[in-house]
């Protein structure tokens, strides 16, 4: 499985490893605890350094949500240009797309992150459309002068910082994904909207091909856990480590028949092509003001 930090960028201090390893274990508690001395070291002084400082600042790993739909003709050119802009910048990016539009893939929860980014009284959208970390939206293909989105826009939006370390893991059984996400404050954050989202993509897929000229299409959105509303957190103080669990099983089989009129029924049936190549993206965001403070994702080999 491969981790979503990477140790030699982002210099991940061994307590946080190891507290994460318990944070594993036992669900939402936290874990201290420092490298293993030799049996025979016998005790030794600590000496008083005064006050810890707790701060840190982390690379971010920059958020792309992508709303598209294989019936949609400039989706295609929309989802060939954002990939060749993120293969630039491999893991400083998390990507997931939403399948809407009149795509056979598209559910109730795609639908609905893409009305979260609307007023509140939309009752219409557009695709394609991309927003980068919750508050960057764009249309890919029009944004610079019909340039398209650019490196140069993912290297600004890398510039922000970010104070969450954040990491997912997760393992499929049968139907059933088990994942634990473990994070980390290293600054303040007292806002009450603080919410943890967690979607289960899928690496690739074929049988949603539509009229577009896609023949496949990536890290689309299977299930948000527990739903596209995601899961409070409280306000992060700074080295808060929360630790928190989530067990999904798809169910019934997969529907080969799923369309805009008839979309997906989570609690009878699924739309996943692979168990094997399932992901799991998460990300930190404020509901309030829609800023995403860092995202991380863990994909099986």
């Amino acid at each position: 499985m491969r981790r979503s930090l990477n140790p030699d960028t982002d210099r991940v201090p061994v307590p946080w490893i190891q507290w994460f390893a318990c944070a594993l274990v036992f669900g939402s508690l936290a874990c201290v605890a420092g490298p293993s001395e030799p049996l025979d070291a016998g005790p030794a002084e600590v000496p008083d350094a005064g006050p810890v400082d707790l701060s840190f600042e982390v690379p971010r790993v920059v958020l792309h949500e992508a709303f598209s739909g294989s019936n949609c003709g400039p989706c295609l050119e929309a989802d060939a240009n954002l990939k060749a802009v993120l293969e630039q910048r491999p893991d400083r990016y998390t990507l997931i797309h939403y399948q809407v539009g009149s795509d056979p893939y598209m559910s109730h929860e795609s639908v609905a992150r893409r009305f979260y980014y609307l007023p509140e009284n939309a009752q219409s959208y557009g695709i394609p459309y991309l927003h980068v970390d919750g508050v960057n939206g764009m249309h890919p293909n029009e944004v610079n002068n019909d340039q398209g989105y650019l490196l140069e826009n993912l290297d600004q939006f890398l510039q922000q910082p970010s104070f969450l370390r954040l990491e997912s893991r997760h393992t499929v059984t049968d139907q059933t994904v088990a994942i634990q996400v473990g994070l980390e404050a290293g600054a303040d954050d007292d806002s009450e909207t603080l919410v943890l989202h967690v979607a289960i993509l899928e690496g690739v897929t074929v049988n949603n091909v539509g009229s577009n000229g896609q023949t496949e299409f990536h890290h689309v959105m299977k299930k948000m856990l527990p739903n596209a509303e995601g899961r409070a957190l409280p306000p992060l103080i700074t080295g808060d480590r929360i630790g928190r669990s989530y067990n999904y099983t798809f169910q019934g089989d997969y529907n080969s028949e799923t369309s805009r009129q008839n979309m997906v029924n989570h609690a009878t049936e699924h739309t996943v092509e692979e168990f094997d190549d399932l992901e799991v993206l998460v990300w930190v965001q404020d509901s309030a003001t829609k800023q995403v403070h860092q995202s991380a994702w863990s994909i099986l080999e």
